[in-house]
Order: structure tokens, then C-alpha cells, then sequence
């Protein structure tokens, strides 16, 4: 909402804010739809383009996974459930 025009996609398992450039791959990149958190609370972000990869954070980055990873990186299977549960909740500010 304060960045009207730009959008979460992802790249190579990396997520960035991109402007809207018309094209269908940021059609295909951007769309996330809400599921019920995989851990029981709160909500995941499942990617539209890659069905079973999720928004998922890691050292202090977003990044998108299936958990499918090896046990060190930002997809790693252990910290699915945590990495991928987001908290809903009122912005700052208007």
C-alpha cells in the first residue's frame, strides 16, 4: 500500500519489490494467495506460479520454498512451519 505500483515477486528463490512492467512473467511471479498458516496459525503465502512454495523468511530476507532444501539454506525442511507462518496484523500507519 505505500508503494503503489510495485509488487513482492520472486527470483531465483529470492523475493524483491518490482514495479509493474506489463509483462506475463510478473503476472505469473507476483500472485500469492493466503492459506491457513502451515504450522496451525497464522497465514502462509503460497506462490501462484509455484504451487507448494511459500513466502518464507531467513536470515532477515524473504525468500520463496518448498522446503525441499538441504538442511542449511533458506529452504531448508526443519523450519518450514516457522519460516513460512505469518501474522496478520493492522500497519503502523495509514
Amino acid at each position: 500500500m505505500n508503494r503503489p505500483g510495485q509488487f513482492l515477486r520472486h527470483s531465483d528463490s529470492g523475493v524483491r519489490i518490482a514495479p509493474d512492467d506489463g509483462t506475463a512473467l510478473l503476472r505469473d511471479d507476483a500472485p500469492f494467495c493466503a492459506r491457513p498458516g502451515v504450522g496451525g496459525t497464522g497465514v502462509t503465502f503460497e506462490s501462484f506460479h509455484r504451487p507448494g512454495s511459500f513466502l518464507r523468511h531467513h536470515a532477515s530476507a524473504v525468500h520463496i520454498g518448498s522446503g525441499s532444501g538441504p538442511g542449511d539454506g533458506s529452504d531448508r525442511p526443519q523450519t518450514l512451519t516457522a519460516d513460512s507462518s505469518w501474522t496478520l496484523a493492522a500497519p503502523w500507519a495509514p
